[in-house]
């Protein structure tokens, strides 16, 4: 007596398909959890002074101050304050930077020669409680 035995199934090449159509996609997927997670992770607070300029207006004594800053981490900026010759607080503040953007502050700057260097130092407080110091020389020039 023979017993016809059925093979029903995939063929090979179909499941070999398969396999690696939910390996590609499972590949993908733990890819992108890691990133966004090695993102979280890698806090980063960064800033750069994209311009300064100096102004006095002509046969005045005190200039105008204007500082451009980038925030180049992924942290935003808080606040942060500008001292001139790293001591004497300047009258200006310096608002709210998200990561990626760039703002501007007008400070006053009493007792500027025109023609001269001032140095200026920027101090940035981040929202993770960071801090950062750059330092700016700025020429007066006259309006």
């Amino acid at each position: 007596m023979v017993r016809r035995v059925s093979r029903r199934g995939l063929s090979p090449l179909l499941a070999i398909i398969i396999g690696l159509v939910v390996t590609i996609v499972a590949g993908i997927l733990l890819a992108q959890l890691y990133f966004s997670y090695a993102a979280t992770l890698s806090s980063r607070p960064a800033a750069n002074i994209e311009y300064v300029d100096l102004v006095v207006p002509t046969g005045s004594t005190t200039g105008t101050l204007v500082i451009s800053i980038k925030n180049t981490g992924n942290i935003y900026i808080e606040s942060g304050t500008v001292k001139r010759d790293g001591t004497t607080p300047i009258e200006c503040s310096i608002p709210k930077i998200y990561p990626g953007g760039v703002n501007s502050t007008v400070c006053s700057v009493p007792d500027v020669v025109p023609g001269q260097g001032y140095t200026f130092t920027v101090s940035l407080s981040f929202a993770d409680k960071s801090n950062q110091t750059l330092a700016v020389v700025a020429r007066a020039r006259t309006a």
